[in-house]
């Protein structure tokens, strides 16, 4: 019988523990009020701000939701004083989002609040434990930074999350009245658009 290799028995646990502590960390949030008013959603939202992702693209890529979602998150987000926009110093046409104080401080509360919980859990180690514990994390840490490295991340925002983000801004905006008077002659549907280049000529049907 061949013997199966430790690393790779470590590494399933750990890509097993990871998503347990998320599912831990998201229903003790619930349970215990933790943000407040903030719901799941919206701390997510103030988590991956603190971690460097400013722009509503990356935000809609980082949570799997569209663009239309995030604008409401920030909207409301911004609204209760917890995020402001920001102009890129690079690009003043961008804009970014950045923590204010209040959502700075909410942030690090709900952090708190759960490490002090699991800290409790490890009240009952012995010392020996907890170094064994301190080099164990060590070591994940240095290897999720190599494994960073090696993997290629998203770029930053470019025209397509512009042409997205535009996209999302005109399915929000109310239809004319000459498109909502086409769609109701087409039975609610959309009217359909000519493939005809501009500029082609049209073709008629003398001879």
């Amino acid at each position: 019988m061949t013997r199966s290799d430790p690393t790779i028995d470590y590494a399933l646990r750990a890509l097993r523990l990871l998503p347990r502590f998320h599912r831990w960390a998201a229903a003790s949030v619930q349970a215990n009020h933790l943000g407040g008013e903030l719901s799941l959603r919206q701390l997510t939202v103030l988590y991956s701000i603190r971690d460097g992702i400013s722009s509503p693209g990356q935000l809609a890529r980082r949570m799997l939701v569209t663009p239309a979602v995030i604008t409401g998150l920030l909207d409301r987000l911004e609204r209760r004083g917890y995020v402001r926009r920001e102009t890129e110093p690079d690009d003043r046409r961008r804009l970014r989002m950045v923590l204010t104080e209040s959502g700075l401080a909410v942030g690090q509360e709900v952090r708190q609040a759960l490490a002090q919980q699991m800290a409790a859990q490890f009240a009952s180690a012995s010392s020996s434990e907890l170094k064994e514990l301190g080099r164990a994390l060590d070591l994940l840490e240095r290897s999720l930074g190599a494994l960073e490295k090696l993997t290629p991340t998203a770029p930053a925002s470019g025209p397509e999350d512009e042409a997205e983000w535009d996209l999302a801004s005109e399915e929000q905006r109310p239809a004319s009245p000459r498109a909502r008077s086409s769609r109701k002659a087409n039975g609610g549907r959309a009217p359909k658009t000519s493939n005809r280049r501009r500029g082609t000529p049209v073709k008629s049907g003398r001879k």
